[in-house]
């Protein structure tokens, strides 16, 4: 039996994928990120004066999505501002048997999705009154 040759020879002008271009583009690789580490030091970067936690801005305020959770909290007194939202989260996870019980009692298909828009009218109408302040 005689043994392969595993070294085939490469056409003219060709080089091996591994190990020829592969280190060749890690030693790039690991230039670009020496000298992106050297930069940073030398010359590092200040957008805003920095931050000091110990004391608060003057006016803080939260993301748009949270605005009509905000509004409501700022305009409500303490314990209504926050056993509002709980009994709304309720309703929320009870809500098809609240809606099967509102189509019995008043034989009304309608009167659910009024109670919807109702309510997304008034948390738009607590975000746009929060953007505007």
């Amino acid at each position: 039996m005689s043994k392969k040759d595993n070294s085939k020879e490469l056409p003219e002008g060709s080089y091996r994928f591994f190990p020829d271009h592969v280190l060749t583009e890690v030693n790039i690789g690991i230039f670009f990120l020496y000298l992106c580490t050297i930069l940073s030091i030398v010359f590092p970067l200040h957008l805003m004066e920095k931050a000091n936690p110990l004391v608060t801005p003057e006016h803080i305020k939260p993301e748009w999505y949270f605005f009509p959770m905000y509004r409501w909290i700022k305009m409500t007194p303490q314990a209504v501002g926050i056993f509002v939202p709980g009994l709304v989260v309720l309703i929320f996870i009870f809500w098809p048997f609240i809606d099967r019980f509102i189509a019995k009692t008043t034989k009304s298909k309608n009167l659910a999705t009024w109670i919807g828009v109702a309510g997304m009218v008034f948390v738009t109408a607590l975000l746009v009154i929060e953007a505007m302040s």
